[in-house]
């Protein structure tokens, strides 16, 4: 039972950073965290060897007629199996995939959703899958899910224009760092005015930035849902959830209530609770909202 944190990273413009792997046996521990050597990534630059094969992945900026099918699209990320072993965890892609299902129950086609677990998951394409979702919603009313389940990481030293001295991270499966800034640079652009973000990772308390929090941007229509706060970890359940522990909760709490509000209301002391029994430390997920009313799926 792993969880989700990953040091750190440096970019300009749009990069992307590699972690290098550690020699060593695989951390035991049950929070997401890892610590490694890093070095700088272009993403304009990139050469990744992984596929990047999901359909649908258009360059920004160049739109594509939409989907036929209600006007709500989602791209779903988990990732257990990271490349190589030593930073694998146990739950995140049936986060993933339990997300998945529910969007299936409120009306998303699959059409409407890039899913991306494990080897999928690499830096290309979930750079790809955000653009993709871009050309797709195109208008303030286009109902737009992101989800990620997986290592949360900080960085110390990154300027992206706010101010910020330590930034907080998402891991692709092969071990590219993607910043807080990136992402809401990636989500800049979107039209839509009902977009939820939800992450079961490390650190991901400080993923503010997704609605401009520390810059002269603020985005409305947003909600921002995180497992924990902004210097804590995430955790992975037991074989009885096989889930993240704030998932679990929160995948009880959006099938109740069907709203993300509630759900993370739903979630917050119980995940906090089951935390502390079971691993002896604190997690207290945190919302960021700047939708009027309640987010409902």
């Amino acid at each position: 039972m792993k969880r989700k944190v990953i040091v750190s990273i440096l970019m300009a413009g749009l990069f992307l950073i590699p972690l290098l792997s550690m020699s060593g046996p695989a951390q035991q521990s049950h929070g997401k965290i890892y610590t490694g050597p890093k070095i700088v990534f272009d993403e304009k630059n990139n050469h990744e060897t992984e596929a990047n094969s999901q359909p649908g992945n258009n360059p920004k900026g160049k739109p594509q007629p939409p989907s036929p099918g209600p006007d709500k699209w989602a791209v779903v990320i988990g990732i257990a199996d990271y490349q190589g072993v030593q930073n694998d965890l146990l739950y995140p892609d049936d986060d993933a995939m339990d997300m998945y299902n529910y969007l299936l129950s409120k009306g998303y086609p699959s059409g409407h959703i890039k899913l991306l677990t494990n080897r999928k998951a690499s830096a290309n394409n979930i750079v790809s899958a955000i653009n993709w979702m871009n050309t797709q919603e195109t208008k303030a009313t286009s109902e737009c899910v992101f989800f990620y389940s997986g290592h949360g990481t900080t960085y110390d030293g990154y300027n992206d224009g706010d101010s910020e001295n330590i930034d907080e991270g998402i891991v692709s499966y092969n071990l590219y760092l993607i910043l807080d800034g990136q992402l809401r640079d990636l989500f800049s652009t979107y039209t839509s005015q009902k977009i939820v973000f939800i992450f079961d990772s490390c650190m991901s308390g400080g993923m503010n930035d997704l609605i401009g929090a520390h810059t002269q941007q603020n985005y409305d229509g947003r909600v921002v849902d995180t497992a924990c706060a902004e210097g804590q970890y995430s955790w992975d359940g037991d074989s009885t959830m096989n889930n993240g522990v704030f998932t679990y909760y929160y995948m009880q709490g959006i099938y109740a209530y069907n709203t993300a509000e509630d759900a993370q209301a739903y979630a917050t002391p119980l995940a906090h609770d089951a935390v502390q029994e079971m691993y002896g430390v604190q997690m207290d997920p945190q919302e960021y909202d700047t939708y009027t009313g309640n987010w409902q799926f």
